[in-house]
């Protein structure tokens, strides 16, 4: 066997921006000469779900149901690579992981690429494309049957779901209620929120900041349909609606590194959030595991980076460290002595992730729109209208990921 035919086995964990990113590069480097590379993604769930595009999803039904994509169309028909529809239950050691189902895989190259979960809708509960569908269809009866909406949360996703809601629903009342000074992300520029401020309110939305809604302890997991009056932590303010929608909040679940910290003898996340935390080559932050990776919004670093499009770039990075690994032949060395600290502690250098890019886009409903490029606040003006409305508004770039499931394109020919 030659080198570069030997057998390599990447487990990627997590099919959203970052793993599948991270699968989709590396699965075409078993092309170019390493044809024993398998790649394996895992999955929680049977189809991909453009959470990007919830909240035009939530108010539109042809689109919620382009937003799901089969897993099983994410590699080539064909192919070696595979995908598993089962949830990580721990990683073992320094090469094998549990699947919820008791499967053990063994991975060369390991991708912690599980996200995190936000408490509003837009990360879809159901495990199938017939439950997340149900989960939308429900809410959207919900606001097609309601008097009056509360969203509370005043991010991205909480000014885009009002806009969306407000321009299709012009009859009803929408109330946006933020914790902040501020809408949207506040190492954006003012003008920014500024300009969402007055879009949402051309919609009829009303914006109350500085005040946090307390949230009941039995209140549902995305949001809640039926008439409830919440109210303001501090200001005592009452909030009466028939649909509440939580835009607010951010968690991750990182159990199942107990065992591996456990192997390795020392944490390897952050005590208060659970974040995994990672070296700017977005490698585990151990000198034990150089050929585990954790991109995306699972790692520990800072909220400006916890966008879907940065996730996906730290997906590419992740790809282009392991190809670099890979042609090293790192993990033939690692397997042979059995994962010694030496060849751990010898391992090549690899690129390290640079957070580049400033930009936000933010569809106020179809037609209205802030950005911010390069700097440059586009808040107000109509110029920030049809920047946003050409590169998101359409489709929330749904476009784009369709290129990641060929299988499900010739599914369809057939």
């Amino acid at each position: 066997m030659s080198d570069k035919s030997r057998e390599i086995s990447v487990v990627v964990i997590g099919g959203s921006y970052a793993g599948a990113a991270t699968a989709k590069r590396l699965a075409q480097l078993s092309k170019k000469g390493f044809s024993g590379l398998k790649v394996t993604l895992v999955d929680k769930s049977t189809h991909y779900f453009h959470a990007i595009g919830f909240p035009k999803a939530l108010v539109d039904a042809e689109y919620a149901e382009k937003a799901f994509m089969s897993f099983e169309g994410f590699f080539e028909p064909g192919s070696k690579h595979e995908f598993v529809n089962q949830k990580l239950s721990r990683v073992v050691d320094n090469h094998h992981v549990e699947l919820d189902n008791g499967q053990t895989l063994f991975y060369d190259y390991l991708v912690l690429a599980t996200g995190g979960q936000a408490p509003g809708p837009i990360n879809v509960v159901g495990r199938t494309k017939d439950e997340g569908m149900e989960e939308i269809q429900q809410l959207r009866q919900g606001l097609d049957d309601a008097g009056s909406v509360l969203v509370i949360g005043g991010g991205a996703v909480g000014v885009e779901v009002a806009g969306f809601v407000a321009e299709k629903y012009p009859t009803k009342k929408v109330t946006l209620v933020h914790s902040r000074s501020r809408l949207l992300p506040e190492h954006f520029r003012p003008g920014v929120s500024n300009g969402a401020v007055d879009k949402l309110s051309r919609l009829g939305v009303n914006v109350v900041l500085n005040d946090k809604v307390e949230i009941p302890s039995d209140f549902g997991y995305s949001s809640n349909v039926g008439h409830r009056i919440l109210r303001g932590q501090d200001s005592g303010n009452e909030y009466a609606s028939d649909v509440q929608i939580l835009a607010v909040g951010f968690k991750v679940h990182t159990e199942y590194l107990e065992p591996l910290e456990d192997a390795l003898g020392h944490t390897l996340r952050e005590a208060k959030t659970g974040a995994i935390r990672v070296r700017p080559t977005l490698q585990l932050d151990s000198s034990l595991a150089p050929h585990i990776f954790v991109p995306g919004d699972v790692n520990n670093l800072p909220s400006s980076t916890k966008f879907g499009f940065k996730a996906e770039m730290q997906g590419n990075t992740v790809a282009a460290n392991i190809k670099k690994l890979i042609q090293s032949g790192f993990d033939k060395a690692f397997k042979s002595q059995e994962g010694s600290k030496a060849v751990a502690e010898a391992a090549p250098v690899v690129g390290k992730w640079t957070d580049y890019v400033d930009l936000i886009l933010v569809p106020i409903g179809p037609d209205l729109g802030v950005a911010q490029v390069l700097k440059i606040a586009l808040g107000a003006s109509g110029l920030a209208n049809l920047f946003v409305r050409q590169l998101k508004s359409k489709d929330f770039m749904l476009g784009m990921r369709k290129s990641y499931f060929p299988g499900n394109k010739k599914a369809k020919r057939e």
